[in-house]
C-alpha cells in the first residue's frame, strides 16, 4: 500500500517542504532520488493512457496499442520532419507519448515543480482536489527483479538499475507495443538470437520498470521527463509499498495560487511546452 501524506498544503513552500520530508532514506545515510507525477484529479488511476477505460484481455490491450503505434509510424514517415529509423522503437514510443498517443508509458518528471504544474494548470478540473505521486524508481525496479542478481565469491549483489529506453531489457518490454512475439513453430527457423530474446521476453513479462527516455526533444528535456513502462495490466498502486510510492494531496482551493507561484519561479506553459504558439500566449498574458 502506498503512503498517503496527511500534511495540509497551503502554499508552494509547504509543498516543497513536504517533498523534502518525504525523500526516502537509503542505507548508509544517502537518499533515494524520486520522480514525480501530477494529477489534476486526485481520483485518477495511476495507469498509462492505453489502459484507461479498457476492458478486455491483455493480448487485446497490446493489440490495440499496436494499431496506434504502427499507424503513427506509417503516417509520420511522410512528414517533412527529422524522425527515428523505423526499427528504433524506443525513440518512436517516446515521441508518441509526448505528442499524446496512448501508449504503455506513464510520464514522470525528475522535478516536483513540473509535476505540480500539471496538477494545478488543468482548468477543466479546477474544482477538484489534485495530487502529486512520488515514485522511488530504484526501489520499484529492485522489487520487480528485472535482472538476476550477480554472485561474486559467494556474495550476492542486487542489479537494480534504471535503464535508458534503448537498453535491451526495456526494448524487450516495449517490443509488443509494435510487434507480436512468438517463437517459430519450425525449430529449424529459430536462431540463437531468437532464443535469447525469447528468454528475456518471458523474464520481463508482467513487469513494470522505471526508465529514462532516449529522444532528444525539447519537451522531454524541459520537463525532465522519465517513464514507467507498463508491460502488464497491473497497477503501481497494487504492487508498491510506502517506501516506493507516496502521494501528496493538493486542495483545489489553492490551485490558482500555486499556479501563480510556479510562474514566479519560471515554471510556465511556455517552459513546459516550448514552441512559438505558447511563447506568444505567454507574452500576451504578460503584456495584455
Amino acid at each position: 500500500m502506498f503512503y498517503e501524506s496527511e500534511v495540509k498544503i497551503e502554499s508552494l513552500g509547504d509543498y516543497i517542504n513536504e517533498v523534502l520530508r518525504l525523500v526516502v532514506p537509503e542505507q548508509g545515510g544517502r537518499n533515494f532520488f524520486q520522480w514525480y507525477r501530477g494529477h489534476a484529479d486526485k481520483e485518477w488511476c495511476l495507469i498509462p493512457k492505453t489502459q484507461r477505460g479498457f476492458i478486455g484481455s491483455e493480448e487485446e490491450l497490446f493489440r490495440k496499442e499496436r494499431f496506434y503505434t504502427n499507424d503513427f509510424q506509417s503516417r509520420a514517415s511522410i512528414l517533412p520532419f527529422s524522425k527515428p529509423q523505423m526499427s528504433e522503437f524506443a525513440s518512436w514510443l517516446t515521441l508518441m507519448q509526448h505528442y499524446g498517443l496512448p501508449t504503455r508509458l506513464l510520464d514522470w518528471s525528475r522535478s516536483p515543480l513540473i509535476a505540480l504544474f500539471f496538477a494545478v494548470s488543468d482548468k477543466e478540473h479546477c474544482e477538484l482536489d489534485a495530487c502529486i505521486w512520488i515514485l522511488a524508481p530504484g526501489i520499484l525496479n529492485a522489487s520487480e527483479q528485472l535482472e538476476k542478481p550477480t554472485i561474486i565469491d559467494g556474495v550476492e549483489y542486487e542489479n537494480a538499475y534504471i535503464y535508458n529506453m534503448s537498453h535491451k531489457t526495456i526494448l524487450t518490454m516495449i517490443h509488443t507495443a509494435f510487434r507480436r512475439w512468438k517463437l517459430s513453430s519450425n525449430p529449424n527457423a529459430i536462431t540463437p538470437d531468437d532464443r535469447k530474446f525469447d528468454h528475456r521476453f518471458y523474464a520481463v513479462k508482467e513487469k513494470i520498470a522505471a526508465c529514462y527516455p532516449v529522444e532528444a526533444d525539447n519537451r522531454v528535456y524541459n520537463q525532465l521527463s522519465t517513464f514507467t513502462v507498463h508491460n502488464s495490466a497491473k497497477k503501481l498502486t497494487d504492487i508498491c509499498d510506502e517506501s516506493a510510492l507516496r502521494r501528496i494531496t493538493i486542495p483545489h482551493s489553492i490551485k490558482e495560487k500555486l499556479l501563480y507561484e510556479l510562474s514566479v519561479c519560471g515554471i510556465t506553459k511556455n517552459y513546459i511546452f516550448p514552441d512559438y504558439e505558447n511563447l506568444a500566449e505567454e507574452i500576451k498574458r504578460l503584456h495584455g
